[in-house]
């Protein structure tokens, strides 16, 4: 059977629609400003199809194929897709069905068996920690599905020198009911889909998202790239059948330490230009990465100041399968000496505009706090990139 699939011309035009009364035209606009004015860093040509190693293809090329073989000649036709179809840049996001349509097959849609072998392939590409968070962010989403409805809060600002990629009226979005989306939020709402066939030697992506979790994870043989992945909670914390669940709580203790670990000085001398009301570099804003990076450089912070900065980052690569993350770890931290950490807002979890990045030749992490879309908690966005390796060795 090919795998060769349609590309979809219309999906842009379709979430434009989507978001027409909520600011899509405006949103264009800025940019494609951004993208006339803001040059593309350069990246170093030793980094085109090279990766770090460690990947445990075997396995993970073991669980897709078991997943491929439950499904239907018509389910496999709306899983695969070609390698470079451009639907793997445009089908994420930290927006709900029917605002940001998405690739592939919906779990919901599928039998009790097909769904435990989607899962399958992701515990194998994840580590223990990194499917155990995205179980957690997929109950955050059935925790907010169950929620009665409320009012859409009213935007607090924008970010003054990036375009924004949240419309008007929050996360829940044109057509939303319940407690943050009605029936298009919940764990049932994440789709998986294949760009190229899994192989141990070809190139292959996973894709795996829905509301607070996008993942877009591609093999070449033992290389693996995470980038870009999106994770994000609300709320925070909840608790489902007795047992209290705190989702990117690492994330967040070790962003609020990295970034507060630094001296009054070294503060001011971190704090990015403008302000931040989401992520830089999220869904459907895939660069240009800024040529001039903002904050202080890691390689001039104390050795306990670069450990709380490799604690950060860490919790974001740590997704990844234990092995494949240990390399990569190994090669951001020996990019401390051209890598920065900045912060814009705040620097305490407890305010909303709190703003964190880290820049480096490689490794880009940013973590976002957001006012509560659908509670009265904040809550989180955040996005790891490799400026290397984003989707894939290009």
């Amino acid at each position: 059977m090919s795998t060769v699939r349609r590309i979809h011309p219309a999906l842009a035009l379709a979430t434009c629609v989507a978001l027409a009364a909520t600011g899509c035209a405006a949103l264009n606009s800025a940019a494609s400003s951004s993208e006339l004015t803001t040059p593309v860093k350069a990246v170093p040509a030793s980094a085109h199809r090279h990766g770090a190693g460690g990947a445990n293809i075997a396995q993970v090329v073991r669980a897709a194929k078991a997943f491929l073989a439950t499904l239907s000649d018509e389910q496999k036709d709306t899983a695969l897709y070609d390698f470079d179809d451009p639907a793997k840049k445009t089908g994420w996001s930290n927006f709900p069905i029917p605002v940001v349509v998405r690739n592939g097959l919906k779990l919901g849609d599928l039998t009790d068996v097909q769904q435990a072998a989607a899962l399958k392939v992701m515990e194998a590409a994840l580590s223990k920690k990194g499917y155990e968070e995205l179980v957690e962010i997929r109950q955050a989403d059935d925790y907010l599905a169950a929620l009665p409805p409320r009012p859409r809060p009213t935007p607090t600002g924008t970010p003054t020198n990036v375009p924004t990629n949240t419309p008007t009226g929050g996360p829940g979005g044109p057509g939303g009911g319940g407690g943050g989306g009605g029936a298009s939020f919940g764990s049932q709402w994440y789709y998986i889909s294949f760009f190229g066939q899994p192989s141990k030697k070809g190139e292959f992506m996973v894709q795996f998202g829905g509301h607070h979790a996008a993942y877009n994870i591609t093999y070449a043989g033992d290389n693996v790239s995470l980038s870009p992945t999106l994770t994000g909670v609300e709320p925070e914390e909840f608790d489902v059948d007795g047992t209290h669940l705190a989702p990117l709580a690492d994330n967040r203790a070790t962003t609020i330490a990295a970034i507060q670990s630094l001296t009054p000085d070294e503060l001011t001398a971190a704090k990015i230009d403008g302000s931040f009301d989401d992520l830089y570099l999220g869904p459907g804003h895939d660069g240009p990465f800024p040529t001039q990076p903002e904050g202080v450089l890691v390689a001039d912070l104390t050795k306990a100041q670069q450990a709380k900065v490799t604690a950060m980052l860490r919790t974001w690569v740590d997704d990844l399968d234990e092995r494949a993350a240990a390399r990569l770890m190994h090669k951001y931290v020996s990019e401390y000496d051209r890598t920065y950490i900045g912060w814009s807002g705040g620097t305490t979890i407890d305010n909303d505009q709190t703003y964190v990045r880290i820049d480096g030749p490689s490794a880009w992490v940013e973590f976002s706090n957001q006012p509560g879309a659908s509670t009265d908690g904040i809550h989180q966005h955040t996005i790891f990139r490799d400026e290397t390796a984003d989707y894939g060795w290009e």
